[in-house]
């Protein structure tokens, strides 16, 4: 590769680094996570995966993992061990040193570096470089020690803290690396004796000792590593107060092999589903249903399995309570699979990128197969019919919602509103005391509509004080339909110091059922804040609301405003599809469902969203080049039919291909 333009001006200057803000660089990590879980949990997952990758055979003979948290009259501390693995091998390096890519036995530096990830060939579980930051963020001080003892005998102590615009990292080896160690915990913690790696979150956080405690962090490792812990007996201790649990798999996860009398099973091995540039290999499908009582939320879907973690997990789509509750299992793929799905898995590893090919082929595949062993062992009755039109108005809605945005794009038409839930656009009148409401993740990106069986995840916020007092504050998160409160999901109250702000309230996920919210429609999450001190008590500081609707489509804004499939009459039998002027002004794409085109893409969502995506393209086209002023073509185009053909062929070939690719989907 030739080299880039700046780089020989980089040569014998002094330059200056960018200063970063580390602490809210931190707090951003942690928000990360937070999205998808709670920080006990990622702590946990991190911290065994970082164990798991480096245990010495792949069958983890002989590896163990173990938190303890030891609580001083002044100090605690929380001591995250390995056993059975390779220790962090490889020496403390120079910054120039981390100018050439790291060797896999490289595991100090990469440990103590930033984003310094695995060559491809040896990625394992955790290979973003992000977990120890979530290992930061759980401490109280902002600030970890760390320790390992190799093969070899040597020894090595590190620590890492964070403050205002800097992320220092220290090493000491040998004698030097135990006494400092002892030192800093004021003797409280030996050096390590057995080979392994230990990781020691200083002063962890609250919520974080609770958990610990109360048993809740046990379960959550059963809920995440229930795989390794059956298929190679790991055993992964916990800790506290002179007590110590052993994680077990949950009892509500019993993955029974055979029908019977309160348990259905759906089993599907050595499954293979083409993909746009191959194939994905499914090892097993695993599905179970319990017919005596509803199982925890924890476990409720189809588990993503990767190298033994449980990833995130697939719901049911349509069906009842009655279902949706009662189900559980996993899926999990062969490894050339789990190295393709790790490019689209989320760096956090608690989600995928559904839009991607790859992850979007896993999702369709488990969402059917669900449907499958509903009907075929569960009675579920859904009309045939009635599925079809499910898929055919989403395939609608997804098309709908690309085509408007590559109208918006390129400047033709409007364009649908912004992502994350209606309400609460447009500026905001400044206040000092008010809600962040983050963005809600939706089934389908830039599309409010939200189907039963559905859910949308990530409906969290927290309260900024930007005041220079004290504020008492109640603060409450319901959904509504018009007037008629729906649901709450928090109501508590908060003191926040000035220039402060909360911790985030969520987040939490709703899975909509008709027995839950029965009317269909516009529905609002508010988010609001209510003062409790002495002066204004009861006024409301802030309202926040973002809306969505449940199976009806949300007003259109695009040039598109809607699709009719119809049945066209015989002498326009070889039309494939015609647009009309809408209500609004906008176009209405009428579509042939008798074309032989149309009935090739019938009952497969993703094929009937890509042909819609195609019509629409061409009447795109046509429609920008009946303007005066096209945007897609050039004046002198209208006189030239074959500059029009080329350049319309060119734009649909780049619609489509953007919306396959999962750009806009």
């Amino acid at each position: 590769m030739s080299e880039r333009l700046i780089d020989s001006y980089l040569k014998g200057v002094e330059l200056r680094r960018t200063v970063r803000n580390w602490p809210e660089d931190v707090k951003a990590v942690a928000d990360g996570y937070r999205t998808h879980t709670i920080i006990s949990h990622a702590v946990q997952k991190d911290a065994i995966q970082n164990g798991w990758s480096a245990k010495k055979n792949r069958k983890g003979r002989e590896w163990n993992f173990t938190f303890e948290l030891i609580e001083a009259r002044d100090r605690k501390f929380l001591l995250m061990t390995d056993e059975g693995t390779t220790g962090l091998t490889g020496k403390v390096l120079t910054p120039e040193e981390y100018e050439i890519d790291l060797p896999g036995e490289e595991r100090w530096g990469r440990f103590e570096g930033v984003a310094f990830t695995q060559p491809r060939a040896e990625r394992t579980l955790g290979s973003r470089g992000r977990g120890k930051f979530i290992f930061v963020a759980a401490s109280n001080e902002f600030t970890i020690l760390y320790d390992t003892l190799r093969d070899d005998g040597t020894y090595r102590f590190g620590f890492r803290t964070v403050i205002r615009t800097e992320s220092p990292v220290a090493a000491y080896d040998g004698e030097d690396g135990k006494q400092k160690l002892r030192e800093m915990t004021s003797n409280l913690i030996q050096p390590l004796s057995s080979v392994g790696t230990r990781v020691i979150i200083v002063s962890p956080l609250d919520e974080l000792v609770y958990d610990i405690k109360s048993g809740r962090f046990v379960r959550y490792i059963g809920e995440t590593w229930w795989e390794i812990i059956q298929k190679h007996d790991a055993t992964i201790r916990v800790k506290a107060g002179g007590r110590e649990k052993i994680a077990s798999i949950p009892k509500e996860f019993d993955l029974k092999d055979e029908d019977s009398g309160k348990f259905k099973v759906w089993l599907k091995g050595n499954q293979r589903i083409p993909v746009s540039f191959g194939e994905t290999r499914i090892k097993n499908l695993h599905i179970v249903y319990n017919s005596d009582k509803a199982v925890p939320e924890d476990i409720r879907g189809v588990a993503i399995q990767r190298d033994g973690m449980k990833i995130c997990k697939i719901e049911p789509r349509y069906m009842g309570r009655e279902i949706a509750e009662r189900l559980y299992g996993y899926i999990n793929f062969d490894r050339d699979t789990e190295e393709a799905l790790l490019e689209d898995e989320g760096i956090e590893h608690y989600s995928y990128d559904f839009r991607r090919a790859q992850p979007g082929a896993v999702k369709r595949f488990v969402e059917d197969e669900i449907m499958r062993f509903a009907q075929e062992k569960l009675g579920y009755g859904i009309d045939a019919r009635e599925l079809r039109r499910q898929h055919q108005r989403n395939a609608e809605r997804r098309a709908l919602v690309a085509i408007n945005r590559f109208a918006r794009e390129i400047g033709i038409g409007i364009g649908p509103g912004r992502r994350g839930g209606g309400g609460g656009g447009g500026p905001r009148t400044p206040k000092e005391i008010y809600i962040e409401f983050d963005d809600m993740n939706f089934p389908r990106q830039d599309d409010l509509r939200v189907n039963y069986g559905e859910s949308i995840s990530n409906i969290r916020a927290r309260i900024v004080n930007d005041s220079v007092t004290e504020v008492i504050v109640r603060f409450k998160l319901f959904v509504r339909f018009y007037d008629r409160l729906i649901k709450t999901y928090a109501e508590q109250d908060f003191i926040i110091p000035p220039q402060h702000s909360s911790d985030h309230i969520g987040p939490y996920q709703e899975t909509f059922q008709q027995a839950d919210f029965p009317s269909t429609g516009r529905h609002t999450i508010v988010a609001m804040i209510i003062s409790l001190r002495d002066e204004d008590k009861t006024t409301k500081l802030d309202v926040e609301n973002r809306s969505f609707y449940l199976e009806e489509d949300p007003p259109e804004h695009g040039l598109f405003e809607k699709c009719e499939p119809m049945e066209f009459p015989e002498r326009a039998k070889m039309i494939m599809a015609e647009s009309l002027t809408g209500e609004r002004g906008g176009l209405v794409l009428q579509y042939n469902i008798n074309h032989p085109a149309n009935e090739a893409v019938q009952g497969q969502e993703d094929d009937l969203a890509a042909y819609l995506v195609w019509l629409m393209g061409h009447e795109m086209c046509r429609y920008d080049l009946l303007q005066e002023n096209p945007v897609l073509f050039d004046t002198e185009d209208k006189d030239n039919p074959d500059a029009v053909l080329r350049k319309t062929l060119r734009k649909i070939g780049e619609f489509v291909h953007r919306f396959r690719m999962g750009e806009f989907d």
